[in-house]
C-alpha cells in the first residue's frame, strides 16, 4: 500500500489478494489498465459507503463513525458484500474517476519555493500548475503555515498547514508572494463547487488519515469562495495556449508535484524540451517535484530557469510527499 499506511486498507488488500474471489476481481477489472486499481477501488467504496452509512462495512471507517472497529474476521466479508451489492456503481466509478488526490499539505514546500522564485523576478508571478486536480494547491497563498518556530501566510485562514523545517534556511516571508494570476491544466480537472467532485476528493483520503481530511475540508471551503481557474487539456497540446494568454513581460512560475510519474517518459521529455526552450524567450521558472528519494519517503523539488546563455537546474528542497517536513537545500 505504500507510504502513510492505513490498517484498514492493508487488511483489505491482503484479504482480497489471498481470497482472489473471481466475482470481486471481475468488478475491480473495470478500472482502466493505466490506473492504480487498488486505490481506485478503495476510493470508490469509500465514496459509495458515505451514501450508505448503515451498511455493516461502515463500522470500520473512522470517517463514518466515532467508534470505528479494528479490522477483524468480519471486515473483508462485509467489504466483499458491499462491492458485489453495488457492483454497477463501483464499476461506473472505476471507469470514470481517477486517483486525483489534492495533497494540500504539499504547499508547505511550495510556499518557500514560490517565495524564492518571486524574490528573483520583477512584478507578481503568474502561477501555472500542471495536473492540479481541483486546484487546491494553486491557492497556497490563502493558507496559514505553522513551521513550529515560524507562523506565516494568510493569518486569518481557516486552513493551517503544519510542517517542520528539518534542514536549511528556506525563505518564509510573513506575507505570501503576490500573484498576477493562477491557472491549472489537467486532463480531468475537478470542480470544487460540484458536490460529487468534492466528495470524490474526500473519498480518496484514506480513512485513518483524519487530519489530512480535515485540512482538505478546510481547503475546499476556501476554494469554493473563489475557485481557481482550471483548463481541461493536455500538457503538451494545451499548455502553450495557456502560456500565450499571459503577457510576455509577466514572469511565469510553472509548478508540478508528483504528477509526471503518471505520464509516459517520452511526453515528460517533450514537456521539458518545450519549457526549457520557452524560458529562454520569456521570464519563466519551473518548479518540478517528481524525483522520489529513499524508497518514496521523500521527494526532490528542482528549480529550472534560464541563466546566462543556458538553462540551470537547482535542487531547492527535499520534502515528505505530504508536506510533513521540508529539508531546504538551496
Amino acid at each position: 500500500m505504500g507510504r502513510g499506511v492505513d490498517p484498514l486498507y492493508v487488511h483489505l488488500a491482503r484479504r482480497v489478494a489471498a481470497d482472489a474471489d473471481p466475482d470481486l476481481l471481475a468488478v475491480a477489472e473495470a478500472a482502466p489498465e493505466d490506473r492504480a486499481t487498488a486505490n481506485l477501488l478503495f476510493a470508490a467504496v469509500h465514496f459509495l459507503l458515505e451514501r450508505s452509512p448503515d451498511h455493516p462495512l461502515a463500522a470500520y471507517y473512522p470517517t463514518l463513525t466515532d467508534d470505528a472497529r479494528s479490522p477483524d474476521d468480519d471486515c473483508y466479508p462485509a467489504f466483499r458484500d458491499f462491492c458485489l451489492d453495488h457492483a454497477d456503481e463501483v464499476r461506473s466509478l472505476l471507469r470514470r474517476r481517477r486517483t486525483q488526490t489534492n495533497s494540500v499539505r504539499r504547499t508547505a514546500v511550495l510556499y518557500p519555493a514560490i517565495a524564492h522564485v518571486a524574490s528573483r523576478v520583477d512584478g507578481p508571478l503568474a502561477l501555472v500548475e500542471l495536473g492540479p486536480s481541483a486546484g487546491l494547491n494553486l491557492l497556497f497563498d490563502r493558507y496559514r503555515y505553522d513551521y513550529g518556530d515560524r507562523v506565516v501566510g494568510a493569518s486569518e485562514s481557516p486552513v493551517t498547514i503544519e510542517s517542520e523545517i528539518c534542514g536549511g534556511d528556506p525563505p518564509l516571508p510573513t506575507d505570501p508572494p503576490t500573484l498576477h494570476s493562477r491557472v491549472g491544466v489537467d486532463l480531468n480537472p475537478l470542480d470544487v463547487t460540484d458536490d460529487a467532485d468534492a466528495d470524490w476528493l474526500r473519498a480518496l483520503v484514506w480513512p485513518a488519515h483524519e487530519d489530512r481530511r480535515a485540512v482538505l475540508d478546510a481547503a475546499l471551503t476556501v476554494a469554493r469562495t473563489d475557485p481557481p481557474r482550471l483548463v481541461a487539456g493536455d500538457l503538451l497540446e494545451d499548455l502553450p495556449g495557456v502560456l500565450d494568454e499571459i503577457p510576455e513581460d509577466v514572469p511565469v512560475c510553472v509548478v508540478n508535484t508528483l504528477v509526471l510519474y503518471q505520464v509516459p517518459e517520452a511526453v515528460c521529455a517533450e514537456l521539458e524540451t518545450y519549457l526549457t526552450e520557452r524560458m529562454t524567450r520569456r521570464p519563466l521558472h519551473w518548479l518540478t517535484g517528481e524525483t522520489e528519494l529513499s524508497g518514496g519517503e521523500s521527494v526532490r523539488l528542482d528549480w529550472v530557469r534560464a541563466e546566462g546563455n543556458g538553462v540551470e537546474r537547482t535542487r531547492l528542497a527535499d520534502y515528505e510527499p505530504h508536506g510533513a517536513w521540508v529539508d531546504w537545500r538551496a
